[in-house]
């Protein structure tokens, strides 16, 4: 199997915006379903995440979560504030893609498509053994091919040979995992590479969905954007993780979104993108003049290919840099969070004060020290390992 950090095909080539760091995919349920399976056909790996509110704020909180969601192949915006901020940045996300209504695609027989095998890994006491029982009723497009509650624990005290041993006998194309998210994230990031499936991902309520211990919203109220309000109905104690998420959704409003906005509004056009690319030594280093935004990255993408290929740091000139949008930082995300797993660093020079301002809001750099207001001198931001 690759490895856990291997980087697929494409990785740069994914229609990827930032979301305040946190990468989002602009993609529809058709283009997730589509890609899915044909990740199981082909037996390349994907895992994929579906970031909600609470796993948006808890990334923006701690390094570790992030750096889990970027690590990921795919990531779909499930819930209805993930999309409202992703449009308000300026990303194309066409819909809400939740794991659910994914994996509930998966569950329809479809001509010319074989059964994908899923095992379930973790859930409530039962759920895991009562989906899996559920799935092999239905003769649908998805096999329940085993089951298997851990118990309580650390993420360590799950990684026991025995548990691979366990899912990999059962031979999933599909390991879906369900820990509670930063428990089962942080699973999937460090033991992935040890599960032979090509298909694995974090979806804790669609354990207990699909073994019906707790019943999904009403499409409808799926659709207006209310499954929360279902979700409390049905688990009381949801309350205060969804009232606590949003006032702090309504704190980050005017403290990150507006402040963006903002600065996206103050950048200047400096004409058509113009990338120089050279190796320095052990490290890689790139010029980027000009506007950076979705339309002109075309030739910005087999250079971050060839940036990841070099042992050393990469180095990012942007002081010649005018219009840039989520797209670009979006790649820019994707590159830091595999030069991480790698051990190597993203290290970003000469940005202006605007810049520097959207870079770290959009966590590709450390808080920085702010020019006084109205000055617009050049901020030199370096990270981890300098160049030599």
């Amino acid at each position: 199997m690759p490895s856990l950090f291997s980087t697929p095909p494409g990785v740069f080539e994914r229609n990827v915006w930032s979301v305040f760091g946190v990468p989002i995919d602009a993609i529809t349920l058709d283009g997730a379903e589509a890609r899915l399976r044909a990740a199981v056909e082909t037996r390349q790996r994907l895992s994929f995440v579906t970031p909600n509110l609470n796993w948006l704020l808890r990334a923006l909180r701690a390094p570790e979560a992030m750096q889990q969601i970027r690590e990921a192949d795919l990531s779909l915006a499930d819930g209805a504030p993930v999309v409202w901020l992703a449009r308000q940045l300026g990303a194309p996300v066409p819909e809400r893609v939740a794991g659910s209504d994914l994996f509930d695609r998966l569950r329809e027989k479809k001509p010319g498509h074989k059964p994908i095998r899923v095992f379930f890994f973790g859930g409530r006491a039962g759920a895991a053994e009562a989906a899996n029982a559920k799935l092999n009723e239905e003769n649908g497009g998805l096999v329940g091919c085993g089951a298997l509650n851990p118990g309580y624990g650390s993420v360590e005290d799950m990684g026991a040979p025995v548990i691979f041993d366990t899912i990999n006998r059962a031979r999933p194309d599909f390991v879906l995992v369900s820990l509670g998210a930063a428990k089962g994230q942080a699973w999937i990031s460090r033991y992935q590479h040890r599960v032979d499936a090509p298909v694995i991902a974090h979806l804790g309520a669609v354990v207990d969905f699909v073994g019906d211990t707790i019943r999904r919203a009403p499409s409808w109220m799926s659709r207006m954007g209310l499954e929360w309000a279902w979700r409390i109905y049905a688990e009381p104690a949801l309350w205060r993780r969804y009232g606590a998420d949003g006032l702090r959704l309504l704190g980050l409003i005017p403290s990150r979104l507006w402040t963006l906005q903002r600065d996206f509004r103050h950048m200047k056009d400096r004409g058509a993108l113009d990338v120089e690319a050279e190796r320095a030594g052990q490290n890689f280093r790139m010029v980027v003049r000009g506007n950076a935004c979705a339309p002109d990255l075309e030739q910005l993408r087999p250079i971050l290919k060839r940036a990841l290929d070099v042992p050393g740091t990469v180095l990012l000139d942007g002081s010649g840099l005018g219009l840039v949008d989520g797209a670009f930082l979006g790649v820019l995300a994707l590159l830091k969070s595999r030069l991480s797993a790698r051990g190597r660093s993203l290290s970003i020079a000469g940005l202006d004060a605007v810049h520097a301002d959207i870079f770290e809001r959009m966590g590709l750099t450390d808080p920085i020290a702010r020019a006084p207001q109205g000055q617009t001198d050049t901020v030199e931001i370096s990270q981890g390992v300098s160049a030599e």
